[in-house]
């Protein structure tokens, strides 16, 4: 009997370090893979990433972070751009928020194409990809709204020879 008891024990042990790996998998991290080549060179397609989603629904999300986004069964991962409230505007390939020019994100390919400008609301996020010229993103299908965000992408974990940390 008491060694019965010992295992139960044991297996308790085991039962509860599963049910918080899965707490945190559900509810803190998950992985995401690149699909495509909208983000080079910053992330390449087949990167494996980390994805927290946990802080920036607290502390919400800045401008250049990278974010992992649902939008219409589709998972992408894109910067941000435009924050919500905020008037944005690309013209003769410089970045505008509120009508004042702001250095873009220094890793981009491409030449940007003008656009706007365009006044982002509440709880939306204007998104775009590194790579200007192969992004599918809020050009074409604007805004998002912050629910639609799942997380910040913060590790590349696959493949091995690309560890480290997204910036």
């Amino acid at each position: 009997m008491i060694e019965f008891v010992e295992f139960l024990k044991d297996a308790l042990k085991y039962i509860i370090l599963i049910a918080i790996i899965i707490l945190i998998r559900i509810f803190i991290l998950t992985g995401s893979e690149v699909i495509g080549h909208s983000m080079n060179p910053t992330l390449e397609d087949g990167n494996l990433l980390l994805v927290n989603q946990l802080t920036g629904k607290f502390v919400g999300y800045e401008r250049f972070e990278v974010i992992a986004v649902h939008n219409n069964k589709e998972f992408l991962i894109k910067r941000v751009i435009g924050l919500p409230g905020e008037k944005i505007q690309y013209l003769n390939n410089q970045l505008y928020i509120d009508e004042v020019i702001i250095k873009d994100y220094k890793n981009i390919l491409g030449k940007t194409s003008d656009f706007g400008p365009f006044l982002i609301e509440e709880n939306k996020y204007f998104v775009m990809g590194d790579n200007r010229e192969d992004s599918n993103d809020s050009r074409s299908f604007g805004v998002i709204d912050k629910s639609q965000i799942i997380g910040k992408p913060f590790l590349i974990i696959w493949p091995f020879n690309r560890l480290s940390f997204v910036n």
